[in-house]
């Protein structure tokens, strides 16, 4: 080869090197993308199993909830029920085979306490945490969810008095609230009526029911309130009528005209019962004491 040939298999040679080289960084450019897409894809999966699990506590919540209150209903609870733990349990099962469902990742979600809201007596707030597992990627979140108790049914009378008639609106005592009452005129609860189902009062500040009209409505349609001396929901499973968290009561409509009856409040009657008033609200009769009527701004 003369001196020519090997200028140009040296010039050749000097051009293929670039050609190499850029077709290494293409091939480079093309891995480091399909791996950036499989991480976002990974992402993505991640991010719609974390909402999954999030979305899905407060209805398996609520369904738990409503369960262990138709165990009341039926009789079947046991008397030293703990009720948190009892439902904790129950919605860690069924969160566990949800976890189960997502088999393109390492999924756990540990329920970590179930309590009555302290500000809401009509929500139970569910803690967790969330670990999520796929690849590289590791995310571990807490998440915090109210779960409305409103239209679950009240399990209390139940848990103090047994088995009771009731429609889906309402619960007819009998004879059973007049016979666990001991005394004064007793007689006036043979034959009450209650609510079933949790409503929240719309009517706050609850002295506006002292107007006309409201009362009424209240009575008329069962509405629940906030009380300090009533149970929440968790303890009313449990058949506590009272208890140190913040609590519900409603009112039971006696069948007794008399001038004063136990006060028609759920946890006095479920209790150590104490005489009230008689008030009549539009037809309704419900009997009163000085703390109740001051509460509900009703003027004797």
């Amino acid at each position: 080869m003369d001196d020519g040939g090997y200028v140009m298999a040296g010039f050749s040679l000097l051009l293929m090197v670039p050609a190499m080289i850029l077709a290494l960084m293409i091939l480079s450019i093309d891995d480091s993308s399909v791996e950036r897409s499989a991480d976002r894809s990974l992402s993505e999966s991640m991010t719609g199993a974390l909402w999954d699990i999030r979305d899905s506590i407060p209805v398996i919540t609520r369904e738990v909830l409503n369960g262990t209150a138709q165990e009341a209903i039926n009789g079947t609870l046991p008397p030293d029920l703990d009720a948190r733990a009892r439902v904790r349990a129950g919605v860690q099962g069924r969160i566990d085979r949800l976890c189960a469902v997502h088999r393109n990742m390492n999924l756990s979600c540990r329920v970590n306490s179930v309590e009555g809201a302290t500000d809401d007596p009509f929500c139970i707030e569910v803690n967790s945490t969330v670990d999520i597992r796929a690849g590289k990627i590791h995310h571990t979140e807490n998440i915090s969810v109210r779960v409305p108790v409103e239209d679950l049914p009240d399990p209390l009378p139940f848990r103090v008095l047994g088995r009771l008639q009731h429609n889906e609106t309402s619960i007819e005592y009998g004879r059973s609230l007049m016979d666990h009452l001991s005394s004064g005129n007793r007689e006036a609860y043979d034959g009450a009526s209650g609510p079933f189902l949790i409503r929240r009062c719309p009517y706050e500040p609850y002295t506006i029911h002292g107007s006309s009209g409201v009362l009424y409505t209240c009575l008329l349609n069962g509405y629940y309130h906030e009380s300090h001396d009533g149970s929440c929901y968790l303890c009313r499973l449990e058949g506590k009528t009272s208890c140190p968290h913040l609590g519900l009561e409603t009112f039971i409509i006696p069948s007794g005209n008399f001038e004063e009856a136990p006060v028609s409040v759920d946890h006095v009657l479920f209790t150590t019962a104490y005489a009230g008033e008689l008030h009549n609200v539009s037809g309704f009769i419900i009997y009163l004491d000085g703390a109740h009527r001051k509460k509900y701004g009703v003027i004797q």
